[in-house]
């Protein structure tokens, strides 16, 4: 019974960083330009939808996904991070969060790269499409 407390206390003081991680990680996502910057939103005005090219679509999905991965990321250096906390000497405890935490680190660069990469690839699309510079 105090395991499940245990687990219970760790969660309820993981919830609010991962949801504030969430919209953190979203803002900057949209503040950043993949999707704001694009010339075709889909929006006519008063509520009319037109329908959105393939690059926009495309763009938004890749947004989504790389952002999930990106809050995994977090979630992740932030468990080795507790890991190696509550470690209290024990070497091979230690050895598994700085090797979570290395691991997390790459993949975070990785994720901000192709983040990059994508948002670069679909705003040239969607130039080269739309016939405006």
């Amino acid at each position: 019974m105090t395991r499940l407390r245990t687990y219970a206390r760790r969660f309820a003081a993981a919830a609010p960083l991962a949801a504030a991680s969430f919209f953190l990680t979203a803002n900057a996502m949209a503040a950043s330009g993949l999707i704001n910057n694009l010339q075709d939103t889909g929006e006519a005005g008063f509520g009319v939808r037109e329908p959105r090219s393939l690059p926009v679509t495309v763009g938004r999905i890749i947004n989504v996904f790389l952002g999930i991965l990106g809050i995994f990321a977090v979630v992740l250096i932030i468990y080795a991070g507790y890991l190696w906390m509550n470690a209290r000497g024990n070497e091979q405890q230690v050895e598994k969060a700085r090797s979570i935490l290395t691991q997390a680190v790459i993949g975070l660069i990785i994720i901000l790269a192709s983040y990059s990469i994508a948002g670069f690839v679909v705003r040239n699309l969607v130039n080269a499409t739309t016939g405006t510079r």
